[in-house]
């Protein structure tokens, strides 16, 4: 006895603790939403900064087409010394040095050694380039919008991503409720059980039969809470984050509904606001730029320069000075068929993207019906499991109440209440069904997922 009581502080000490530690872990846990589930996703997803860059990178490429309207000025200093009779004679020129003296046929043939450094400031203006730098200027406007077409694409599909990822998490905890609640049951059943044979109402294999039931849902309750633990982590990586993240999850309620529209409405909504089918027109787009880019190799260009030059026996001297300006043409007229090459590689471009986007239109045509057809079985087989619950409810309480006065057997009692037990795990299957065909919907058809600048478009 005095084991026991000076043992008794230490053990409620013990469960104060945990107490404290499971309320503490409650308390930091985060509510989360299917809509602050998207939010997060978007906002965290290494995949998303990734497609963000891709925005990044062909803005660069637009002010780096633009970059060929302006002029290209250089400095550069050429530092030499030769005895070259060439170079000694022009050198002395450019440093203003030149003297009768020079004239000296020996002077002239085997000069002495010369130090000669010129600095130069050079500019070089485009004219007209045979409209090149107004074609790449459009090209790259067309990979910007191709670009932040696959970043709305893209976060729409992770958006999805975190959607489908909360609602398997609500329904790994449903599943386990649902477990844990099939225990108890399962628990209470071998309590009645044993109760019955020892009033002798009821036979030996009664008790048995409900501590096999007992021992199976004990397992499924155990496999329950892996695929809930399981579920977390899934959850954790579709959002981007951490493992030190906890959420409380918070799903709205699902009831069954008509799908919006039908199939055609929905095929007709994909393909007017599908931002990856959008994308890929302004890729084709860039593509028969790219044609007209490569048939301009044969057209003249028009190019202006200027440059003045410093000369001197030392690094930036200015013993002598001189500028010059000129127009240059460029008339091309035999490049080794470099050019037909370029314009057959972009009209096989051309093709080859042409071919996708046919491909994508037809895709997306088949996913947008298959969605809508999904969309419309999933509402129905929420209405189904509903009913079937409602009504194996009511069978396991008649079954309970008959086996309470002796007019049923253990396997009716064992059965009724598995029954009911895959009736809850069906309803809770059919209502995450229904928010992930919902979804699914909404992403084929163009609908918006995340929030995005290009949502006013549509």
């Amino acid at each position: 006895m005095r084991r026991f009581l000076a043992g008794r502080p230490r053990a409620l000490a013990a469960a104060h603790v945990a107490a404290a530690i499971v309320a503490a872990a409650t308390a930091a846990a985060e509510p989360l939403t299917p809509e602050s589930a998207v939010a997060l996703a978007v906002a965290n997803h290494p995949v998303v900064r990734a497609a963000d860059r891709e925005v990044a990178a062909a803005e660069a490429d637009r002010r780096l087409a633009r970059s060929g309207w302006l002029p290209r000025i250089d400095l550069t200093e050429d530092y030499m010394r030769s005895t070259n009779p060439v170079f000694v004679f022009a050198s002395k020129l450019g440093q203003e040095r030149f003297a009768m003296a020079d004239f000296d046929l020996g002077a002239l043939n085997s000069p002495d050694p010369l130090t000669n450094a010129a600095t130069r400031v050079t500019l070089r203006q485009n004219v007209w380039d045979a409209g090149r730098t107004r074609l790449y200027g459009k090209a790259a406007a067309d990979g910007v919008e191709a670009s932040e077409g696959a970043l709305a694409r893209t976060r729409d599909e992770i958006a999805f991503g975190a959607i489908r990822a909360f609602w398997d998490a609500v329904l790994a905890d449903e599943m386990l409720a649902v477990a844990r609640a099939g225990e108890e049951a399962a628990r209470a059943n071998v309590a009645l059980a044993s109760r019955h044979v020892e009033a002798g109402i009821a036979v030996p294999s009664d008790r048995m039969s409900a501590e096999v039931r007992f021992a199976e849902v004990q397992a499924m309750r155990i496999r329950a809470e892996q695929g809930a633990a399981v579920s977390r982590a899934a959850l954790r990586q579709a959002l981007g984050l951490g493992e030190d993240r906890e959420f409380d999850l918070a799903p709205p309620a699902m009831e069954p509904s008509p799908a919006p529209g039908d199939p055609e409405s929905a095929v007709a909504s994909a393909l007017a606001s599908r931002s990856d089918l959008r994308a890929l027109d302004a890729r084709l787009r860039q593509a028969e730029t790219g044609t007209r880019i490569a048939k301009s190799r044969y057209l003249p260009e028009v190019g202006v320069g200027a440059a003045y030059e410093w000369n001197g026996d030392r690094l930036l001297g200015t013993d002598g000075d001189n500028w010059s300006a000129g127009v240059s043409v460029r008339v091309p007229i035999f490049e080794g068929t470099e050019t037909g090459a370029r314009v057959a590689r972009a009209a096989a471009d051309v093709d080859r993207v042409r071919a996708f986007r046919e491909a994508m239109a037809e895709g997306i045509r088949l996913e947008a019906r298959a969605a809508w057809a999904d969309r419309a079985a999933a509402s129905e087989r929420l209405a189904v499991a509903t009913s079937a619950l409602a009504q194996a409810d009511e069978a396991l309480r008649i079954v309970r109440e008959r086996y309470s006065e002796g007019m049923a057997v253990m396997v009716e009692l064992l059965g009724a209440e598995a029954a009911r037990t895959a009736a809850l795990g069906n309803r809770a299957a059919a209502a995450r069904d229904l928010a992930l065909a919902s979804a699914a919907l909404d992403l084929a058809s163009g609908r918006p997922l995340a929030p995005g600048a290009d949502r006013e478009e549509r």
